[in-house]
């Protein structure tokens, strides 16, 4: 009896071997599919899905999905033409319809202030004493000035030439003979227009009267009637 128990026993756990072995072979073979299989499908699942719920939306929405990836963190695509900090507005400063408005007011005041003086100047003139009241006997010393606006007009007719000689007086009559003496050089020449309109000047010689006479520009000239 102790004889056939012993094969019996080998073979029991020869077979008990085997199943051991066998159940875990099965169990590696069944492990390996269980957990890679689930994280390939949810590997991938996700990314197939993904572009095919957020793609669809619109071109737009596709757009702005890839700008942030195309600049990430290096920022903004500089500009081709960058605006120089002159040609920026500073903060604060006017729009160009507030700087339209404002030019109009000045322009506005100007035409003002212009009228205003051409009515003192209007003023001046009529208080001024005719020519026919003013001081001419004998030799007179006044302020003089020379003008050289050739082409131009003149009050008592025709164009001022280069070499033209006459004088400018505010009321002597147009044609009246006046002699000039300038540092020893004496020259009678006719009154062809109107002015000088500055304060303290009496009279304004043309180019060519003043070259004659030697006269320098301003100052002081003697005068008389031409008799």
């Amino acid at each position: 009896m102790s004889e056939l128990r012993r094969p019996n026993r080998r073979a029991d756990a020869t077979i008990t071997a085997l199943l051991l072995v066998a159940v875990l072979i099965a169990g590696c073979g069944e492990s390996v599919p269980a957990s890679s299989g689930p994280t390939r499908q949810t590997a991938t699942v996700p990314r197939s899905t993904a572009p095919a719920v957020s793609a669809p939306p619109t071109a737009a929405g596709t757009s702005t999905a890839v700008a942030p990836t195309e600049t990430g963190a290096a920022g903004a695509v500089p500009p081709a033409h960058p605006v120089p900090a002159a040609f920026r507005p500073a903060p604060g400063a006017p729009s160009d319809a507030e700087v339209q408005r404002e030019l109009e007011q000045m322009a506005t005041v100007q035409r003002r202030q212009q009228q205003l003086r051409l009515s003192a100047a209007a003023a001046n003139l009529t208080g001024l004493l005719p020519w026919s009241l003013e001081p001419k006997s004998g030799v007179q010393s006044s302020v003089a000035s020379v003008f050289t606006d050739y082409g131009l007009g003149l009050a008592c007719g025709g164009v001022l030439g280069r070499n033209q000689l006459g004088v400018a007086h505010k009321t002597a009559p147009c044609g009246t003979l006046i002699t000039f003496t300038y540092a020893g050089r004496s020259l009678t020449v006719p009154v062809i227009d109107r002015g000088p309109y500055i304060v303290g000047r009496e009279w304004d010689l043309t180019g060519a009267t003043a070259a004659t006479l030697g006269f320098p520009g301003l100052g002081q000239i003697q005068w008389s009637l031409a008799s």
